[in-house]
């Protein structure tokens, strides 16, 4: 199978050396470099092209690798003869204060491109132009070599060289990881209902490099069935690198959890887990500048030695690990995590490490490479928070804000602080018409072009500012501002007719200007296309047409429906037609709500959750349901709750209390969705209307936009999302096959025929109650036949 290795990657693996890099400028260096890239690449001649697609394969111990890289610039002779590679280059640092280190990695990269395209061109020498800016002060230094095709080859082969040592050891490890996938059985004695279908889907997808979209309900057992069958593919040779993408810390628990049972059966594989650079951080890093942190000083000398002692040493590599051996070679955690993932052949990792165009892992997915596996769980919360990745504000209060600390300053920084004023100012002016007419909110179809000029003019002058004053005593809240404001203007490239601004202002009555985004479809497909196979799956994808749109998948993607697994019997579904909580009727029939939830919860001992749409609708539902029952136990879910919090509350649901417990939670929060309470830890649910989404501005947007598109407005903005919300939280209920419980649906609506129309399958046996009495009837009966 033929390895792709990016050019630039390929030089920075073998020639780093020294310190890591990571100061508050060079943090976005890439981004605001490209500026200057491409106005020096509108100066070229007319024979200069820019971007100019290399790529270069060659075989290395009886491996075909796949080299690939875009030269900045490459100038051809009239007859198309190249004869000057032109890389360009940007940083903080004047050139005479560049590393020696820094220099070399320039003119390697350059060094390559010269070689793959004297290959190309069968031509004997080629010049070299090193184009450095200085960013700050925007001084150019031009650097010229003659590069020979015979150095050209030396020094690859030098690299070669030294790159077989890796090969050597990657050879060792995929040669036990293949002989292990080879004997590896299935992990359980026999398969699920349905399992091995979805098992075989997967491996198909895989093999014909498509993409598929799998609904597969609570049971099916998706973890195993689509990590097993892609392990599988790994050792046939038909991909080289599994991503297990999640929205969620505890589905990546789950995936590293199903890893570890097959090591237990036999497996010899490399994962990895990838942690948030907040939360994987040593403590004592914080605060630090570079040139102190002892974890970035002298990182790139002791590289090496750290990850083959990982390599060598463990298999499953999660935080623990990356942190026992980061500490004992003195290496930043984060970025030692990344440099790891280029050895492990699963990466289990957050969605964001793909999809979001700001934090994506540029050293896997800058170019397309067909051998990675993207395994997507719990798919359907990917619809918001692909949206959510491209969606971005600028407020005047927070300009406002850092204006006021640095006022605070002894020496006034006063041409940053006139720089601000002038973001402010843009932003009055757009402010003036929204006062004029008294509206606080407004909607616009068009992009702020002249706004976001402003403000990509301000990055750059706030990342000079930093370079040329790294020990500002206001660092932090400057480089806070400048890392929202960037934001803004890197998503404002993004913007086209699935893109919507918003004009609000907020408590203070200034205002914020917002760029989100409605169709995210095109971008997630973009991003699923950087690899081979895609398989989206989760409990609850229904309709699956409704999914395929958002995943821009109706013309390039299959999709495949399993029925539950579990006795439909085994799960009491109800509905109360009678029971209006529409918003206007919420307070006037809460008695009658009140009312529903005891019936639920008294027909017999034992766990219960109430889910709600918002804390506002909770809290009135707690306050009157412990005025009615104030001897019944009950747990509400916090505002704001941490991870320690969501444990002791999860904790209460033990199956050996000795009286009931009534849990009320937020619908669509922590607790309706990958929580697993397995048998007598929760036997009913209560949910409380349809779960539709907040009226505001930017979903009514959202509803006109797809009302415009294909006339599926109210679907796709409410109904829909609301419903997933319900599906999610119903199937906290039936977790095993020996699993029984009670669902009770308080809402009308839900007897509607354009709510029962997107019940799943396993649905149909819905009964309606016509009132408080038949509820606790049929409750009653269904726990005394079960």
């Amino acid at each position: 199978m033929k390895q792709s290795i990016g050019i630039r990657e390929f030089v920075e693996f073998l020639l780093r050396a020294g310190d890591l890099s990571d100061n508050s400028s060079s943090k976005d260096a890439a981004y605001l470099g490209t500026a200057i890239h491409k106005k020096i690449q509108k100066q070229f001649t007319d024979n200069t092209e820019a971007e100019v697609f290399l790529r270069f394969s060659t075989t290395i111990l009886n491996e075909e690798f796949f080299f690939h890289g875009r030269a900045d610039g490459v100038t051809f002779n009239h007859d198309k003869q190249p004869l000057e590679v032109i890389e360009i280059k940007t940083s903080d640092k004047p050139f005479e204060e560049l590393s020696e280190n820094k220099i070399n990695l320039y003119w390697a990269q350059a060094k390559l491109y010269g070689y793959f395209l004297m290959q190309k061109y069968q031509t004997t020498s080629i010049n070299l132009r090193l184009h450095y800016i200085c960013r700050p002060n925007r001084q150019e230094d031009i650097s010229e070599k003659m590069l020979s095709f015979a150095q050209a080859d030396n020094f690859f082969k030098e690299l070669v060289h030294e790159f077989e040592k890796w090969i050597k050891l990657r050879q060792k490890l995929h040669t036990k990881r293949n002989d292990s996938i080879k004997t590896l059985d299935f992990p359980f004695p026999n398969y699920r209902k349905n399992q091995r279908e979805l098992a075989v889907a997967v491996y198909k997808t895989i093999l014909t490099q498509q993409k598929i979209l799998t609904e597969a309900p609570t049971g099916t057992g998706k973890t195993i069935s689509t990590l097993f069958p892609a392990i599988k593919s790994l050792g046939e040779q038909k991909a080289e690198r599994i991503f297990y993408l999640t929205a969620k810390k505890s589905t990546r628990k789950i995936a590293n959890d199903t890893i570890n049972l097959l090591a237990q059966k036999g497996l010899e594989i490399k994962s990895i887990v990838l942690t948030s650079k907040e939360q994987i951080t040593f403590p004592e890093e914080v605060g630090l500048d570079n040139d102190k942190n002892p974890f970035y000083i002298g990182y790139y000398d002791r590289l090496s030695e750290a990850l083959f002692d990982v390599l060598e040493n463990e298999s499953q590599i999660d935080r623990q690990v990356i942190e026992k051996y980061a500490r004992k070679h003195t290496l930043d955690p984060f970025e030692f995590s990344l440099d790891l993932s280029l050895f492990c052949d699963i990466v289990i990792c957050d969605y964001n490490y793909l999809f979001d165009p700001l934090v994506y892992l540029q050293r896997f997915f800058s170019d397309k490479n067909t051998n990675h596996i993207f395994l997507v769980d719990e798919a359907h919360n990917l619809v918001s928070r692909s949206r959510d990745m491209y969606t971005k504000e600028i407020s005047a209060s927070n300009t406002l804000k850092l204006l006021k600390v640095l006022n605070k300053a002894e020496k006034k920084p006063q041409k940053l602080i006139n720089e601000l004023n002038k973001l402010l100012n843009s932003l009055d002016l757009i402010k003036t018409p929204l006062e004029q007419y008294q509206q606080d909110s407004i909607i616009l179809e068009e992009k702020l072009k002249s706004l976001c000029k402003e403000a990509m003019y301000l990055c750059e002058y706030i990342s000079d500012f930093l370079s040329d004053n790294p020990q500002f005593i206001f660092k932090d809240e400057l480089l806070e501002f400048f890392l929202e404001v960037r934001a803004f203007v890197k998503i404002s490239d993004f913007y086209d007719e699935n893109f919507r601004t918003h004009l609000l202002l907020d408590e203070q009555g200034e205002l914020i200007v917002k760029i989100f985004c409605l169709d995210s479809s095109h971008l997630v497909l973009e991003s699923l296309n950087l690899g081979g196979a895609s398989i989206l799956f989760s409990a609850t994808l229904t309709p699956l047409s409704y999914y395929q749109e958002m995943f821009g998948l109706k013309s390039d993607g299959l999709i495949y429906q399993l029925p539950t697994p579990f006795d439909p019997n085994n799960m009491l579904l109800l509905s109360t037609p009678y029971l209006n909580v529409t918003y206007r009727m919420r307070q006037k029939n809460l008695p009658l709500i009140i009312n529903a939830i005891y019936e639920l919860i008294s027909q017999r001992q034992g766990n219960y959750l109430i889910f709600l749409p918002s804390y506002t609708l909770l809290e009135t539902v707690v306050t009157a349901f412990k005025q009615s029952y104030p001897t019944i136990n009950t747990i509400v879910q916090k505002r704001d709750i941490d991870e320690q919090e969501q444990a002791e509350f999860l904790a209460r649901f033990d199956s050996q209390n000795d009286t009931t417990l009534v849990g009320f939670a937020l619908l669509g929060g922590s607790f309706s969705e990958g929580i697993d309470l397995k048998g007598e830890r929760l036997i009913g649910v209560g949910i409380v209307t349809v779960g539709l989404p907040g009226l505001n501005d930017e979903t009514d947007a959202l509803r006109d936009f797809f009302d415009k598109k294909d006339g599926m407005g109210f679907e796709y903005a409410y109904q829909l999302p609301g419903l997933n919300n319900i599906f999610q939280a119903a199937g906290r209920v039936i977790r095993s096959a020996t699993d029984k419980g009670v669902v009770l649906l308080i809402d009308s609506r839900f007897s509607w025929p354009k709510y029962r129309q997107y019940f799943p399958p396993h649905w149909r046996k819905i009964q309606d109650c016509r009132n408080q009495t038949e509820i606790g009837q049929k409750i009653n009966n269904f726990w005394e036949n079960n």
